[in-house]
């Protein structure tokens, strides 16, 4: 009886299954840094947690053709729930534009910034990056659609000197919170704008 008693907790430890969860700032740096542009084709999509992934074989972009990379992003509740992306969004055979980081130590990993399936709208996956890229014009060159819940969140974890510019252009509310004009977070309303 001892002996079994003195086994089962390694039992257990061996039968746990473990999820992986890594930093993304120690794999790919910051969010900050300038993103890179690929293209690709999906082979397999992983959709599940700690992270969504999506196996591909590039076809453009930065890297050769024929190579096969894994895409990462975030955990199941935070695309669907902050960025609006569904399961069905992502199809083995679909194409896909993406900008993004590479992995800091050259493994063919690429964490996705914004993401475009069978050239539809470039969909932004990270709305700190969003208020960085409204500031220098870089969302809107690389025609990046914001997320669509940006407006009302707090704007602090893209930096202190971005809340600086956010307030100094009157991108913040009364309360500190974001609230950018419907021009940048529906860009064919702009163009609409403009052809009036």
């Amino acid at each position: 009886m001892k002996r079994v008693s003195s086994v089962l907790p390694w039992l257990m430890l061996v039968a746990t299954p473990v999820w992986a969860h890594h930093s993304v700032p120690a794999e790919y740096g910051s969010s900050a840094t300038p993103t890179h542009y690929i293209e690709g084709q999906i082979k397999s999509v992983t959709w599940g947690n700690p992270h969504i992934f999506l196996n591909i074989t590039t076809t453009g972009g930065e890297i050769s053709p024929g190579e096969n990379w894994r895409l990462t992003t975030h955990p199941i509740n935070v695309m669907t729930n902050t960025y609006g992306f569904e399961k069905g969004d992502f199809t083995e055979g679909d194409t896909v534009q993406l900008y993004g980081w590479f992995h800091l130590r050259g493994q063919p990993l690429f964490q996705i910034r914004a993401i475009s399936t069978n050239q539809g709208p470039m969909r932004s996956t990270l709305r700190f990056s969003d208020l960085r890229d409204i500031l220098d014009g870089s969302l809107q060159t690389k025609r990046i659609t914001p997320t669509e819940h940006i407006n009302g969140t707090s704007p602090q974890r893209a930096g202190a000197e971005t809340v600086a510019k956010l307030a100094e252009v009157g991108y913040l509310d009364e309360s500190g919170n974001v609230n950018l004009p419907d021009s940048i977070l529906y860009p064919e309303y702009a163009v609409i704008l403009e052809t009036e």
